[in-house]
């Protein structure tokens, strides 16, 4: 509450910001459920260790269905990034975010998902100082607000995140001005004179254009802190089309065509600065309507179709066939709800019959058979059911109007 009050007050925030400084990784537990993609998981590893050796960005696309596994495709694709030291992940979804500036809000939800605490975790406060000295004199701007995130206006280093339960970490807590710096590089609050005075800097980002310099900045900031690539995993894309009005949704296109592009435009070298690698999920139906968009633009232009030839790669995600459908039916019985884990085998054993059934009436779509199996596995767990059959499948589902 004294957080949420000061937050209200202060920079007029109506709620407090949790996990500012984290990654918020929660999700990544469901990992426990990858099945079986591996032959599209070859293709996804491809790019990301070769993004260590260019300085090109890329843009692959994950399509699927809902429940086809778009999001826990994308978990995988950040496990597999942190492999590699110099590779940084993020993850940043496009759901239930609240209308805003089209475009704009793209570069500030990246801002929004570094975590700024971990990426200098092994570094010397030399070394981040140097890494925010050695940008450009161009970007003073960003300069300065990199410099209050870390070091406050005191130049005194603050070790511990923004909000109490963030960390282990119990040292001195960022000052106010830490804080005012970080909201504002998120977008989360729009600064007031005095605030702009506070901060130093004269500009609010209100554009693009000003926007991706603070993005060029944060690019040659990650890059000076020993990282090669920037990986961003990108979930529910489709749902910028309600975020903004129809003339509006080529904006958001437009701009990812030109992280893509990045840093073209601006005055920077490739080589100087983090390339950006996007993973981004988007339904069948999502990825229908920019081909329709697409269309549209043959004659009259437009951002889509150069941005559809700039894809590095596109996997649509299919119904699963009977073994990966008997794979993932395992890993579905052998979670224990009552303690959180996953057991070493399944917690009731089943038929042959079981895996034919559970496979048909899903038509091996992966949500169907968790949920399912689910349903089947508590009714047998409740009834103390030796084997799951079936007819025992058949009667439960049926009970439960599947």
């Amino acid at each position: 509450m004294k957080n949420s009050k000061f937050l209200e007050e202060k920079y007029g925030l109506k709620e407090t910001v949790k996990g500012a400084f984290s990654d918020k990784i929660a999700r990544e537990k469901q990992l426990e459920w990858w099945v079986d993609r591996e032959e599209e998981l070859e293709k996804w590893k491809y790019i990301i260790e070769h993004s260590l050796s260019t300085n090109k960005n890329y843009i692959v696309f994950i399509i699927g269905s809902y429940g086809r596994g778009k999001t826990l495709s994308l978990l995988k694709v950040k496990k597999e990034a942190m492999k590699y030291k110099a590779i940084l992940p993020i993850y940043l979804n496009f759901k239930g975010e609240e209308k805003s500036k089209p475009g704009l809000d793209f570069i500030l939800r990246i801002f929004k998902n570094i975590d700024f605490d971990k990426i200098r975790e092994d570094k010397t406060d030399k070394e981040v100082k140097s890494a925010i000295e050695n940008i450009p004199v161009t970007f003073e701007e960003p300069k300065k607000i990199l410099n209050i995130i870390y070091f406050g206006k005191t130049g005194k280093l603050r070790y511990k995140p923004l909000f109490e339960n963030e960390s282990v970490q119990k040292r001195e807590g960022k000052s106010e001005d830490s804080k005012l710096a970080l909201f504002f590089l998120r977008g989360e609050i729009k600064p007031t004179t005095p605030q702009l005075k506070e901060l130093e800097i004269i500009r609010k980002m209100e554009n693009i254009d000003i926007t991706k310099e603070y993005l060029a900045a944060v690019l040659y900031f990650i890059k000076n802190l020993r990282y090669k690539t920037l990986l961003l995993s990108v979930d529910e894309f489709e749902y910028l089309f309600s975020l903004v009005s129809k003339p509006q949704q080529s904006i958001y296109l437009a701009v990812l065509r030109s992280l893509y592009d990045f840093p073209s435009g601006v005055n920077v070298k490739p080589e100087d600065i983090v390339n950006m690698v996007f993973f981004i999920a988007i339904s069948e139906d999502g990825w229908d309507r920019l081909k329709v968009m697409e269309k549209r633009e043959m004659h009259q232009g437009g951002p889509i179709r150069p941005l559809i030839r700039r894809i590095d790669g596109e996997t649509v995600l299919g119904r699963f066939d009977k073994e990966q459908s008997r794979k993932l039916i395992i890993v579905r019985l052998r979670y224990n709800r009552k303690k959180g884990k996953f057991e070493d085998n399944p917690l009731i054993p089943f038929t042959e019959d079981f895996v034919d059934y559970i496979h048909g009436v899903t038509e091996g779509e992966p949500s169907k058979i968790v949920v399912r199996c689910g349903h089947v596995l508590d009714k047998g767990l409740a009834e103390r059911v030796p084997l799951l059959t079936r007819e025992f499948a058949e009667r439960v589902l049926e009970e439960r109007t599947f």
